[in-house]
């Protein structure tokens, strides 16, 4: 059994405040923000290549509403298929 294994034995079997204490502390610590930090600089560099290059759509009231009911409905399915 791996470490990692052997942790999230652990952390399965702490009350429902200890892990998210844990959560916390994981998410907390310098290496796990520097790699988010580092995503989210990812994401917004290929946004902005996706601006420079006409790779948007611009939305109106008059699609906005199904705009919302698309990502409901995707969010709805994405949640089934992680139940599932």
């Amino acid at each position: 059994m791996t470490v990692l294994e052997k942790v999230k034995a652990a952390a399965v079997r702490l009350a429902p405040d200890e892990q998210a204490e844990l959560f916390r502390w994981r998410v907390e610590s310098e290496g796990f923000k520097t790699r988010q930090l580092a995503a989210l600089k990812r994401d917004i560099a290929m946004g902005i290549d996706d601006l420079d290059n006409g790779r948007y759509e611009t939305y109106t009231g008059r699609n906005m509403m199904q705009l919302a009911e698309d990502i409901g409905r995707a969010g709805r399915e994405r949640l089934k298929k992680q139940q599932a």
